[in-house]
């Protein structure tokens, strides 16, 4: 168990940041290749609930002050109120949350009722990334989205009311059958709710989904140009600016776990499917509820140091604002150029990437590209 490695091993840095994995939810999307199990009854979240809690209270002494907690699925809000406020207590009972730590639950807007938002707003939670993914109904069909997203201006109003204003929107695009008009339709109606963040996500054919199974054609190369363009030029003029490949968010409201993880700070993961990094080593839960129940271990990716930190260096290419140098090494006590020589110089040749005395980051057309740049970063050859 991922407990049992926490205790045995030397903990190189002590994570700042929390992951818990709620597994539940209503039904399966058809493009959802995260770990989720269709919720059957209060059985299997009080079994879910006692496991976690014992496994919050063993990994917590290996934990620093957490400067982030993210509780994600799933659907975590599809828990109600009293087991949210539940699990959401084990949290701050188990672990030392800054009293100024972001912490974000995700949640359907059709999930977010009176008793459910008061359970966050008591818990704690100041930040809520709600699940949209778009508002037309033939879209939503196309990706099996169950609920019901016109929800979302009541659910925002009530999150507010409550004191939470922290508000982010998953939208997808580049969708079978999605024209450039329909998806600048949807980020317009998210972003005139006013939230301050806004995750923008091109539709991948990811391997055991339904979608990948129909095989259904995405729309062509240039219809992903023109919505990832579409993404910056209507954001902006809510005053949102992409910071990440697929973030966008007002000034000061970027969020600061995802940022950590990114510049590979030290992470714990609770929960089936959810993983961990002290900083060389990462492990992962495994993605099945009855196996993770019964103990069974995690998985352990534990790769040479210069591996580990061409990986670190690519995540923090995802970013517009790059790597400050002195950052990087500090994190993994290496020089970019060290780590992956002949790689970088390249990639500034064509446009991909640019630098400085003290920084290294991506050109808008590098985030736009940002695979190709991770794949010549991360496949390095072996010694």
């Amino acid at each position: 168990m991922a407990a049992r490695l926490w205790s045995t091993v030397v903990i190189v840095r002590r994570a700042t940041r929390l992951y818990v994995h709620v597994p539940f939810c209503r039904a399966k999307c058809a493009y959802c290749a995260f770990y989720s199990e269709v919720l059957r009854g209060p059985d299997r979240v009080a079994l879910y609930l006692q496991a976690l809690a014992a496994e919050c209270a063993r990994l917590a002494p290996a934990a620093g002050r957490l400067d982030s907690v993210f509780i994600g699925g799933g659907t975590p809000t599809l828990l109600g109120a009293v087991d949210l406020a539940r699990l959401l207590g084990l949290i701050r009972q188990s672990f030392d949350v800054d009293v100024a730590a972001e912490f974000t639950v995700e949640a359907n807007p059709d999930t977010l009722d009176a008793a459910v938002v008061e359970a966050l707003a008591a818990g704690g939670v100041n930040r809520v990334s709600m699940g949209v993914q778009s508002f037309r109904t033939e879209v939503r069909q196309t990706l099996g989205r169950q609920g019901e997203a016109l929800r979302a201006p009541a659910a925002v109003a009530a999150l507010r009311a409550a004191g939470i204003r922290r508000l982010n929107a998953d939208l997808m695009y580049h969708i079978p059958g999605q024209t450039v008009d329909q998806w600048t339709a949807d980020l317009r109606q998210v972003l005139d709710l006013g939230i301050t963040h806004l995750s923008a996500y091109a539709l991948t054919l990811e391997e055991g989904t339904r979608l990948a199974a129909a095989a259904v054609p995405l729309p062509a190369e240039d219809v992903f140009e023109a919505m990832w363009q579409a993404c910056d030029s209507v954001a902006a003029t809510y005053g949102l600016k992409r910071y990440e490949v697929s973030n966008f968010a007002c000034p000061g409201d970027e969020c600061r776990h995802n940022l950590g993880i990114w510049y590979g700070d030290a992470y714990a993961g609770c929960g089936p499917a959810a993983a961990s990094f002290d900083g060389v080593r990462r492990w992962t839960q495994p993605a099945d509820l009855d196996r993770w129940l019964a103990g069974a271990p995690p998985d352990l990716d534990e790769i040479r140091p210069a591996a580990r930190a061409a990986e670190i260096l690519a995540f923090g290419l995802r970013t517009a604002a790059g790597w400050n140098l002195a950052r990087f090494r500090q994190v993994t006590g290496m020089d970019p150029d060290q780590i992956c020589p002949g790689v970088l110089d390249p990639l500034v040749a064509l446009g991909l990437l640019q630098r400085s005395s003290d920084t290294i980051q991506p050109t808008p057309a590098g985030l736009l590209l940002n695979d190709a740049i991770a794949e010549r970063i991360i496949l390095l050859p072996e010694p």
